[in-house]
This record gives structure tokens, sequence and C-alpha cells, in this order.
């Protein structure tokens, strides 16, 4: 007799399918009865453990949350010259391709945020915990004589990842002009310029 699946297995599935959704198609089109035949399953058996789509996107965004902050900040932790945990944390950031899930979902859920983000406290804090990792690595490299910073650390930060987050939403909207390398020059580009510093180049795709 088959084991019966959990709540907490059958929400890990109906995200995950979810996932690949938005990772194949058209992030506009995204419903409920969508997901619930990827799964398997009725629309309101997807309700029972999600409202609506956009209640479904938010706890996607936790997912993808793993991989943009403490998936980066866990490997910066582990490379001691600052200019290398700099690139780094900067390529780990970048989406791989136009069909990069994480970044596919986050996407969709800043689109649904339209411009009310002080309701989508979720959404808001995955890009400020991005933005205070960059600066504790900028402080770190200014502190070691590493980086001659040319502005605070802070301002940098938020710059690095405007840029990440702009050339990354490029990417993944499929512009023929822009792809991971040309992102990674022009965001190291800029680094470079702000931290007075030759950064390696780290790619982590």
């Amino acid at each position: 007799m088959a084991r019966p699946v959990t709540r907490r297995e059958r929400k890990r599935e109906i995200l995950r399918a979810a996932g690949e959704l938005i990772a194949k198609h058209d992030l506009a089109t995204l419903r409920m009865a969508d997901i619930a035949a990827e799964v398997g399953v009725t629309p309101n058996a997807i309700r029972y453990y999600f409202k609506d789509v956009d209640d479904l996107l938010l706890e996607l965004c936790a997912w993808s949350d793993e991989r943009f902050y403490s998936a980066r900040r866990d490997r910066a932790a582990s490379i001691e010259d600052s200019a290398e945990k700099l690139s780094v944390t900067i390529a780990a950031g970048l989406p791989h391709g136009p069909e990069d899930r994480e970044w596919r979902v986050i996407w969709r859920a800043v689109l649904s945020a339209g411009f009310e983000f002080d309701r989508r406290p979720e959404v808001q804090r995955i890009y400020h915990r991005q933005v205070g990792l960059y600066e504790e690595i900028l402080e770190a490299g200014a502190r070691s004589g590493r980086f001659t910073l040319q502005a605070p650390a802070r301002d940098i930060a938020m710059g690095v990842m405007a840029l990440e987050d702009y050339l990354g939403y490029r990417i993944v909207a499929r512009d023929p002009e822009l792809d991971r390398l040309t992102a990674l020059r022009l965001v190291r580009g800029y680094a470079e310029m702000a931290t007075g510093t030759a950064l390696p180049d780290s790619d982590s795709d």
C-alpha cells in the first residue's frame, strides 16, 4: 500500500510544478488551473494550500531567497580575498540564462506586486538582504585595504544590486543583445570603478 502524501510533501510538489511552469512559459499566464493540471489534482486542491497565485508566488520567493542570499552568503564566507569574494557573489546572483527558474519566479512576483511593494514585504526583503550582503563584503574589503571605495559601501551595494536586477531581468526577458557574459562584464566593471580594484573572473555558472 502506497504511503499517503504528507501536507509538506504536497506543498513542495505544487511549488516545484509552479516553478517548472514559470521557467517554461510566459509568466503572465500562470494560473491555478495550469498548476493543478501539472500536479494532477483539481484547482480546489491547490487552493487548499495556497489561496491564490500571488500567495503561491510569495512562497516560491522564499525558496529563491535561499539561492540569492543564503547560498551566496555561505559561499562568500568561504573565500578570504575580498575581490574574489565580490566577483563570485556577483556571478552567483545573475541568471544562468533566459530559462533560469528562480529568476523567472522573482520576476513574476515583482510584476504581480505592481507598485505596491509596501504590501509585499517578502519581495522587498529579498532585495534588501542582498544589498546588505554586498555592503558587508565592501566594508570588509575597505577595512583590509583591498578596496578603495569611491562612495559609501551602502551606495555601491545598491548600485551593484540595481545593475544585477535590471540586467538579470533583461536576460530572462530574452533580450537578444544581452547575455550572461555581457551582464557579468557590466556589473563587474561598475564594481571595479567603485572599489578601485580589478576583480578576478570568477564565473560560478
